[in-house]
């Protein structure tokens, strides 16, 4: 088999076809796949080549610079053309300088490729170049919108706080005269007082203690979502503190007839919190926990070490609310506050704001347990006093008994 027949069969394979003409670019010879030649390949003998090629119109002085040989080819890229079904078929023309015995160049070359399978892929990865473009764009775009929004949200807020603390301080300063003038008449400073105003001006002292508390809150927000509250740690008996908690929240207690127990493990160590905000976070908790419980439940505190620098205290309700069955501690998420478990909303109360506050005291507060019909038990981590061995001084504090009703 000779060369030639070699070349034919690569040829065939590469789905290459070629016409050679002379100096006039009259095709003289043609070879190789000739299906592939537009027309077929019997009309191409002796037909002028550019008549033949529509894409080489215009390019004849190239053409004639190839002849001249100052030009080394003439090449044209991904020409496509429809095939016989319609579909879309992909072709490189090139036209290459064809010379005699004497290397004198006698006509050209040319040569047509059959890529259609590489045109295909080429024409999916430039769609979905542009696609990516315009991804690229579009995100671009909301990426501009959602930082003018995030601008906005945090000039909003600002705002938002700026009104709070302001509001906060001018509503203070009327309720502490109101405060201050009611304990003065309470006192008999402006004379003896029948039973009947006694009553009255208790009820408005109340009252004035109740907003002074809401205000005393709202600056507590405007002060923790600006990132200004101070903590002053100090070392503080837990278990003291508790005991108070307890005692402050009797009332509350006892008229749904509930009783709180302390459960404190041996060695306790003083724990290195803020008291002021410790109070206010373990407060509402034991609040939340006798809102949310039944009446005539106990609420079980426990307090022990955990680990290294970190006490916990626990606390657990019996039979309450509860959602769904849940392992593991996820961090606490607002609260839900609603007149019942069927009418609620999602609501961040200062409670739950104090809890986020503290981090730099409490280290986290997790849910340890959910489950329906049993309540919630919710872990409060809290950092120990470094090298204390204990010291805390330990009380086993008595239950508040059920009330009489």
């Amino acid at each position: 088999m000779g060369a030639g027949c070699y070349g034919e069969i690569v040829l065939q394979d590469r789905r290459i076809a070629y016409a050679v003409t002379d100096r006039e670019l009259r095709v003289m010879q043609v070879g190789g796949r000739l299906d592939i030649f537009p027309g077929g390949a019997a009309s191409w003998l002796g037909a002028a080549l550019p008549d033949l090629v529509p894409e080489l119109v215009g390019s004849e002085e190239a053409l004639q610079q190839v002849l001249d040989g100052s030009r080394p080819r003439v090449r044209i890229p991904w020409v496509n053309y429809d095939g016989p079904g319609g579909e879309t078929l992909y072709f490189n023309l090139v036209a290459l300088p064809h010379a005699d015995t004497g290397g004198r160049v006698s006509g050209i070359v040319y040569v047509i490729q059959d890529v259609t399978e590489i045109g295909v892929l080429e024409q999916r990865l430039m769609q979905h170049r542009n696609d990516l473009r315009m991804l690229e764009r579009t995100l671009r775009e909301q990426n501009v919108r959602l930082s003018a929004a995030n601008t906005e949200l945090l000039r909003l807020d600002e705002v938002k706080s700026a009104f709070v603390s302001i509001a906060a301080h001018e509503l203070r300063t009327p309720l502490s005269s109101i405060s201050g003038y009611v304990e003065m008449l309470l006192d008999g400073d402006a004379g003896e007082l029948t039973q009947r105003q006694h009553e009255y001006l208790s009820i408005i002292e109340s009252s004035a203690e109740r907003l002074l508390g809401i205000t005393r809150d709202l600056l507590d927000l405007a002060r923790i979502e600006s990132g200004r509250l101070e903590l002053s740690l100090q070392p503080t008996d837990l278990l003291a503190l508790l005991e108070t908690l307890v005692m402050e929240q009797a009332p509350q207690l006892e008229g749904r007839s509930q009783r709180v127990v302390v459960h404190a493990a041996p060695g306790v160590p003083l724990a290195l919190v803020d008291r002021q905000r410790t109070a206010q976070v373990i407060g509402n908790l034991i609040s939340n926990a006798s809102k949310y419980a039944a009446p005539g439940t106990t609420i079980d505190i426990a307090v022990g070490g955990c680990g290294r620098d970190r006490l916990p205290a626990g606390c657990g309700g019996g039979p309450g609310v509860g959602r769904h069955p849940r392992g593991g501690g996820p961090p606490v998420r607002p609260f839900m506050r609603g007149a019942s478990a069927a009418h609620r909303r999602a609501r961040r109360g200062p409670g739950a704001l104090h809890c986020e506050a503290a981090g730099r005291t409490a280290r986290r507060a997790d849910l340890a347990g959910e489950q329906a019909g049993r309540g919630i038990d919710l872990l409060h981590h809290l950092p120990c006093r470094r090298g204390d061995g204990g010291v805390g001084r330990l009380r086993k504090l008595r239950p508040i008994p059920h009330s009489a009703s």
